[in-house]
């Protein structure tokens, strides 16, 4: 007679967008930017009759400086529509990127037995778990999961997976 043991697996799904770490104090960085570019860009206005080549200057850095904020708002925007599923077992790890946005799904998935070793990116608006193998890196975000990161990193140290924070003096293997 053989024993079989049940397969542990561990599911996580990231949380609403809206309840995402980090999220308000970005969004307040965003506003206050674009305030800066309606400041800067009237100045430059008021500033080109007396000096023509200092308004084109502080206009061509407004204008640098939205082009920025228009791609950081783009970002955030896309990633309130995206849905991160991270499905751990015995023997894998699977991670599955829904983008409603795009109506897109991304699957990607590692063995467990063949990771080398995890860097965990402690961070707290960015953490991130990326596994090495010898046929892929697969970066995780822990930061949409909010609560359930250490419950991940629990288990894969359960699972004999060597988990190195980026913070710590431990050295990464060969």
């Amino acid at each position: 007679m053989v024993a079989t043991f049940p397969s542990v697996s561990m599911r996580v799904v990231s949380a609403p967008y809206f309840k995402r770490r980090g999220l308000v104090p970005l969004l307040i960085g965003l506003c206050i930017g674009w305030i800066f570019v309606c400041i800067w860009g009237a100045v430059a206005a008021f500033l080109l009759a007396n000096n023509p080549g200092w308004a084109f200057v502080l206009f061509a850095s407004t204008f640098g400086f939205a082009g920025f904020l228009c791609w950081m708002s783009y970002q955030v925007f896309c990633d309130a529509f995206k849905t991160y599923t991270f499905e751990l077992t015995d023997a894998e790890a699977v991670l599955q990127i829904f983008d409603r946005l795009r109506k897109t799904k991304r699957t990607q998935m590692v063995l467990l037995d063949d990771i080398k070793f995890a860097e965990y990116y402690p961070y707290c608006d960015d953490s991130s778990v990326i596994f090495h193998a010898p046929y892929t890196d697969m970066e995780v975000p822990l930061w949409p999961m909010g609560l359930h990161a250490q419950d991940i990193l629990d288990f894969l140290k359960g699972r004999g997976v060597q988990v190195i924070n980026v913070q710590s003096d431990e050295k990464f293997p060969e």
